[in-house]
């Protein structure tokens, strides 16, 4: 299969925090590394976006950009290349920073990232979704939690966030917090919590949950009947993880193959991630499919999430941006004989239709 076609994606990183320069591995990712460089080359790049087009457009370099600018671009490349995108809305405190505000302004400066979404959907036009009604054939942009749970201390504070349009709450990121205790247990606030979103039809993430917390959200979604809100936006299987990344921090996140049986038998769905560390090359990425798609019910409970725009780039694969997901259908169509429709399914449809299911 070499048709182009929008793809869907469930987790991108449209915007991305700037003071993560402690993370060894964003080192060649200037605006992660370097709180000074206002570059957003990198991550305009895995959108699929040409910085030259850019700079000849606005008469000026891409890391001189407005933010009203760098919205009316993301806004065009969500329109066109995406059916259906979920982006990342994060607490940018949340790793060790030379600052270090209270949490009630932590959370106003996730709500202001969160109006940056509400500024592309209101002045550019793109599907900004808040119910089910407002999906459309595609540039569909969805919001998700992906790191702030910790600023969740009471069921109020989830509410409040569903108010502000997040549809899909992560529910840790690689350590503990008010939701999920030091071993790995859900405390008591988090079985609330996922109570709340399960009985509010939220849909929860496990992409950065580990295996202890991961069971106790899959049973209480079972004893609910809602297992079809239960999603695992990027990530892997163990086997899947490059050999430089076995025994790092952050292993316990990645899933096994009873748990994949589990989340596709309740309705749920996986997402693959098509870079490092995830996997070494994109026919590793093809592998992983074909043996998930042989599961009943697997070709229907899978798709894929690319983390664009959180990407270093040395980890990057085949698969360097939206543009490049034909390479993905060759491989899938030539050497494991799937059928173009299957793989519409995984590149495109199934993250929509799901999303779209799962919600009000």
């Amino acid at each position: 299969m070499k048709e182009k076609m929008p793809i869907s994606s469930l987790h991108d990183d449209v915007y991305v925090p700037k003071s993560t320069g402690h993370l060894g591995e964003y080192k060649n990712y200037p605006e992660r590394f370097d709180p000074k460089e206002k570059s957003v080359i990198t991550r305009m790049e895995q959108f699929g976006v040409d910085i030259n087009d850019v700079e000849n457009t606005f008469g000026k370099k891409a890391v001189d950009l407005t933010e009203k600018e760098y919205n009316l671009i993301m806004a065009e490349v969500i329109k066109g290349q995406y059916d259906t995108i979920v982006a990342s809305v994060f607490d940018q405190y949340m790793f060790p920073s030379p600052e270090s505000p209270d949490d009630t302004v932590r959370k106003e400066k996730m709500f202001k990232l969160i109006q940056q979404f509400e500024n592309m959907d209101a002045k550019c036009g793109v599907n900004l979704i808040r119910r089910k009604k407002d999906f459309k054939e595609k540039g569909n942009l969805v919001l998700g939690l992906e790191a702030g749970a910790h600023l969740i201390k009471t069921v109020a504070d989830a509410k409040e966030l569903t108010e502000q349009g997040i549809k899909i709450f992560g529910l840790q990121y690689g350590k503990e917090n008010t939701l999920v205790d030091k071993d790995g247990a859900l405390t008591e606030l988090g079985q609330d919590t996922v109570r709340y979103f399960l009985d509010n039809n939220l849909i929860i993430d496990l992409a950065h949950t580990g295996f202890k917390a991961r069971q106790e959200v899959m049973g209480i979604a079972e004893e609910r009947k809602k297992g079809n809100l239960i999603s695992y936006t990027h990530g892997a299987l163990m086997d899947d993880l490059i050999d430089s990344w076995k025994g790092k921090v952050g292993e316990n996140r990645l899933l096994n193959l009873e748990e994949v049986r589990s989340i596709i038998k309740m309705g749920g769905i996986i997402g693959l991630g098509v870079t490092k560390p995830f996997f070494d090359n994109t026919r590793k990425v093809a592998e992983r499919i074909d043996s998930i798609a042989q599961l009943d019910r697997g070709i229907d409970h899978l798709a894929i999430g690319t983390d664009f725009g959180g990407v270093a780039p040395e980890w990057l694969n085949e698969i360097k941006s939206a543009k490049d997901f034909h390479i993905l259908g060759e491989i899938l169509s030539r050497n494991f004989g799937m059928r173009d429709e299957d793989i519409k399914k995984i590149i495109r449809s199934n993250a929509k239709n799901w999303i779209k299911n799962a919600i009000d």
